[in-house]
């Protein structure tokens, strides 16, 4: 209760006792389906939240809002694990377009919650009115405010007065019932919380990198598994497919097939880009200012890929004043041998 900084007397609210009573048997088991769905996301948020600097029962709002079904998605159109709106999406640099929704990529999606969570703590300074925004909005929850003259939790909270929508009340009741839940399984030595203990734990997944310009049915001949079982680890690809302007990507594969990727998942070689795309010469770029892959590709008539393989880059962002090899044709090389 303290860490979303709400008084512990709270469990003794009796509308919260009243929530408890009627849905408790209800969430247990969303609690319980939910932990399973989330076996490989629970140790992963917990580790980006810490490292963030914000508690780890955070991941109960994330449980909340999409019970870990990496590929939930709203009658309002908000997608992913943390049920991000596009707009609000794009607001935290998440990638949403014809190739790529990052709302359902477990890691950028994290990180941009955390983004706005905690640009939600400096407007607010509490905790529980950071929940509170999340589910009805920034606009909302300062009218309430406003409305009712404080911003103390159980003052909001009151059912009869219903400052902040009844949805609302119920968001913050059923994360903090989950987090309940959640955090016996540390101390309780039931059986049923042992064996879902045990579903958590096991890591399954692990992120690769993959160049674009591949399907994910080859990528799964390749790493001999289900093409179905590939495409639902990684809803944030669109249409089955990682696009070459995508450049070097991240995405999750089981841990079992690790051997497979790593035996067998040959990249695009700099030989092959000469051979396919006729580059027969390299020019050197000197990084300026807002330089980035994307837009001196597009002043080469090359791609990002081929900047990146040609470089053997590890990351895309590029520094000032350093230099990017770029391969190009020979009529692209004495085009610019003209200027």
């Amino acid at each position: 209760m303290r860490e979303f900084d709400i008084a512990p007397t709270y469990i003794r609210d009796p509308w919260f006792q009243d929530f408890v009573i009627k849905n408790e048997a209800k969430y247990r088991r969303f609690y319980e389906n939910s932990t399973r769905r989330g076996k490989a996301y629970i140790p992963l948020f917990k580790d980006l939240l810490s490292s963030g600097g914000l508690s780890h029962l955070f991941i109960y709002m994330s449980m909340t809002e999409s019970g870990f079904k990496t590929t939930a998605k709203s009658s309002k159109k908000a997608a992913g694990l943390w049920q991000f709106m596009a707009a609000t999406a794009r607001r935290f640099k998440l990638k949403v377009d014809k190739n790529r929704d990052e709302r359902y990529d477990p890691v950028a999606s994290t990180k941009a919650a955390m983004q706005y969570i905690q640009t939600l703590y400096r407007m607010f300074g509490k905790w529980y009115l950071v929940m509170m925004a999340y589910n009805c909005g920034e606009g909302r929850l300062q009218k309430a405010i406003k409305r009712a003259g404080t911003d103390d939790f159980a003052t909001l909270m009151n059912e009869k007065a219903a400052y902040i929508p009844n949805e609302t009340r119920n968001y913050l009741r059923k994360i903090i019932l989950l987090s309940m839940m959640g955090e016996k399984i540390k101390s309780s030595p039931e059986k049923k919380d042992i064996k879902i203990r045990d579903i958590i734990l096991p890591d399954t997944e692990v992120a690769v990198n993959i160049y674009g310009g591949i399907t994910l049915e080859r990528l799964a001949e390749i790493l001999r598994m289900n093409p179905g079982r590939l495409a639902k680890l990684n809803p944030q690809l669109i249409g089955g497919r990682i696009d070459e302007e995508l450049g070097l990507t991240q995405i999750f594969i089981p841990r079992d097939r690790l051997p497979w990727y790593e035996a067998f998942y040959m990249p695009p070689t700099l030989e092959q880009i000469y051979r396919d795309k006729h580059y027969s010469k390299l020019i050197a770029h000197i990084v300026r200012k807002g330089d980035t892959l994307k837009s001196i590709a597009r002043t080469y008539h090359t791609t990002p890929l081929d900047l990146i393989i040609a470089n053997q880059l590890k990351r895309v962002k590029l520094e000032e004043n350093s230099i990017v090899m770029v391969p190009v044709t020979q009529e692209e090389y004495e085009r610019r041998l003209r200027y």
